[in-house]
């Protein structure tokens, strides 16, 4: 089964910011981080100068549901024809958090079901920037929280929170430092092969992904490395990037993301880095449902005719981590062998529960989440 398949207006280009001009609410509120704001705040304001305008700006990495909550009082009091959000994936998520909690003003955040109908534009409109290339939040029906009492990454979808309209500007990308680069950039690939491999996507879905992976594969190295400033490099990524979101928010993802929630909660690595350690070893324990996905993986990468698919896809991704710096195993992420003890039972726990655990196109049992985990910590390859 697929899912239905809802796309914003997307604006893209150089230059492409500039559409902002062009909306016609007058009422406007700007959702980002106080970096952001710094960085942009001035040509918004130059955009919007005829209008009524406020910023929320006390997004955070991970956002926690408080923030979140707090920003949707904000919205409530100042009534916005257009909320804007503007970031990375955190302000992009915590702007459609507002965006509900707005539209539903007798609704809580986690009160949000993907089944229910909310009908949250007929109280204003939903417009999401982002300046990072990886999250792909831009186009999903998702967005991911951090509870304030558990520490837990918390996933909540809604049909409705895919916005009316995404501008795609490479020019916003070009500053992005390297290890960002590389965090936001292996989520994107992560995120274009799990949708690849999964049960619930289509021909169109898995068109993005496969353009995307080709794309990633080839021009996340050179966008973390001697093409940082070449806003061709910078664009091709950008764009990959957000049909990879395109995609996976229409076909699901898998337990390298459930797997990278739990280690990002716990330990507080950048989300793309623990879906990225994670990604080789989920491609190893899929195997037995996917392989023929990963033969049509490697056919878009021009490399056909392996005895092994499975083995080669994992080997290309952790040639590409080693080439972007980035650690085969969780143990290379610096977690000692007494945190990691601490935190396993946690780990596990939030794993098991967490919907793309569920999803999955292999199940996994308790017992096997606990020998992926394991494995790899170790740096082992998988094996049952």
């Amino acid at each position: 089964m697929s899912l239905p398949i809802r796309i914003p207006i997307i604006y893209s280009g150089v230059g492409s910011l500039e559409q902002l001009r062009y909306f016609t609410e007058k009422r406007i509120l700007i959702v980002t981080d106080k970096t952001i704001r710094q960085m942009v705040g001035d040509k918004l304001s130059d955009y919007f100068k005829d209008k009524e305008v406020k910023i929320y700006d006390e997004v955070e990495p991970d956002p926690k549901d408080t923030i979140m909550i707090k920003g949707g009082d904000f919205a409530r009091e100042f009534k916005p024809e257009l909320i804007i959000g503007i970031g990375g994936g955190s302000a992009m998520d915590t702007a459609k958090a507002m965006y509900f909690l707005y539209g539903q003003p007798s609704l809580k955040l986690y009160d949000m079901n993907v089944g229910i109908p909310y009908n949250l534009s007929e109280k204003s409109k939903l417009v999401l920037i982002p300046t990072t290339s990886g999250t792909g939040s831009e186009h999903t029906p998702g967005l991911v929280t951090t509870n304030t009492e558990t520490g837990q990454k918390i996933s909540l979808a809604s049909f409705e929170i895919v916005p009316q309209a995404v501008i795609l500007d490479p020019t916003l990308v070009l500053s992005m430092p390297k290890k960002l680069t590389i965090s936001t950039g292996l989520d994107a690939l992560t995120q274009a092969i799990e949708s690849a491999s999964g049960k619930m996507g289509s021909d169109f879905t898995q068109a993005l992904n496969l353009y995307a992976i080709k794309i990633l594969f080839e021009y996340l190295p050179k966008a973390a490395g001697e093409g940082a400033g070449d806003i061709n490099v910078r664009a091709k990524v950008h764009y990959a990037a957000s049909m990879a979101g395109i995609a996976f928010g229409h076909s699901g993802l898998g337990i390298a993301h459930s797997f990278g929630h739990a280690l990002g909660g716990a330990f507080h690595v950048p989300h793309g880095i623990t879906v990225g350690v994670m990604l080789p070893y989920a491609i190893e324990f899929n195997k037995p449902e996917c392989e023929e996905k990963y033969v049509e993986i490697l056919e878009c990468l021009k490399i056909t005719g392996i005895k092994d698919p499975t083995a080669k896809l994992s080997s290309m991704v952790k040639d590409l981590l080693k080439k972007l710096d980035t650690p085969l195993s969780i143990k290379g992420l610096g977690i000692s062998q007494k945190d990691w003890e601490q935190n396993f039972e946690k780990l596990v726990n939030w794993t098991k529960g967490d919907i793309l655990t569920l999803i999955n196109p292999r199940m996994a049992s308790e017992e096997q989440v606990r020998k992926i985990f394991q494995y790899a910590y170790e740096g082992k390859t998988i094996d049952f």
